[in-house]
């Protein structure tokens, strides 16, 4: 994305320089900044995705339902979910249009069957392509008695209430805490956002979730309402606030104006870069690639 930044000491002087921006000319002062945009799998959108679950790790970390290791009666209102998706029933191409559908029909269900419940879900490719979802669902009232299987694995007693409600394998983990199953959960959408990872079936899970329009996770309920809460902190307008650089530096009053997105290649900007001031060449190049698309849909 290219921003024109400029410091005014006049703000009357904002209609004109709106009007002269449309022709990609600015005054001489305007400093010109290329900024890289999050786009599924860069390093960017990674980065956002990270603070995000961070942030619902930070708030969720004080919200425990057992101990581990105590022998007494456990409890818990928080479940880890693993649905996949029968090869048999469908092509992957078939599965991926659907799953959307019937993971909400899956959650009607249980809505219906168990009482109010929140959830924060994430798509994962198998290596044959056909989709499989990873959730955590966590109940306003409803507490499940814990057991330990044979592989020292927590689960509950209702898994076939559940498994009626879906079409393939179910497979239920009882959750001991929240803020553990957000960094199980994290673990699972970074390795499918990244696009340099060498994982196959992370690649698979990327590039699917992209051809299927498909959102790398979804929240709901209490869910829903602790990130609309992390937003509003972050973005409270009753705090005052200054402008700063993105080196976080504050600075005097600039106003950005958006030029247009242009590929990285013509500008010539690095890879691990997030932003940079462009020198005239650059400005050239970006000038003469914005007008041609201008020109383009004329």
């Amino acid at each position: 994305m290219i921003l024109r930044k400029v410091q005014f000491k006049d703000f009357q002087v904002r209609d004109s320089i709106k009007n002269q921006f449309l022709s990609y000319r600015l005054p001489v002062n305007a400093e010109t900044i290329a900024v890289k945009c999050s786009k599924r799998g860069n390093d960017v959108y990674r980065s956002r995705v990270y603070r995000r679950f961070k942030d619902f790790a930070s708030l969720s970390e004080k919200l425990d339902f057992f101990n581990e290791k105590d022998r007494g009666k456990k409890k818990t209102k928080a479940l880890w979910v693993t649905l996949t998706y029968n090869t048999k029933l469908c092509s992957f191409k078939e599965a991926w249009r659907n799953v959307g559908i019937e993971f909400n029909r899956f959650m009607a269900y249980v809505y219906k069957k168990i009482g109010k419940v929140s959830c924060c879900r994430v798509w994962e490719s198998f290596e044959n392509g056909h989709p499989h979802i990873h959730c955590i669902l966590l109940f306003d009232k409803k507490e499940f008695t814990v057991f330990r299987d044979r592989k020292s694995n927590f689960r509950i007693h209702e898994k076939d209430v559940f498994a009626q409600g879906w079409h393939s394998l179910v497979d239920i983990k009882a959750m001991s805490s929240l803020g553990r199953g957000f960094s199980y959960l994290k673990k699972y959408l970074l390795k499918s956002i990244n696009s340099k990872t060498t994982d196959s079936k992370a690649l698979k899970t990327l590039a699917l979730c992209w051809l299927f329009c498909k959102r790398a996770f979804s929240v709901s309920g209490k869910f829903r309402q602790m990130l609309t809460d992390l937003i509003k902190t972050k973005h409270n307008s009753n705090h005052k606030t200054q402008q700063i650089t993105f080196k976080r530096e504050i600075v005097q009053e600039y106003v950005y104006y958006v030029l247009g997105f242009v590929p990285a290649d013509v500008i010539r900007l690095k890879n691990d870069a997030w932003y940079s001031q462009l020198n005239n060449e650059q400005i050239s190049d970006a000038e003469k690639f914005l007008y041609s698309k201008k020109h383009a849909y004329d």
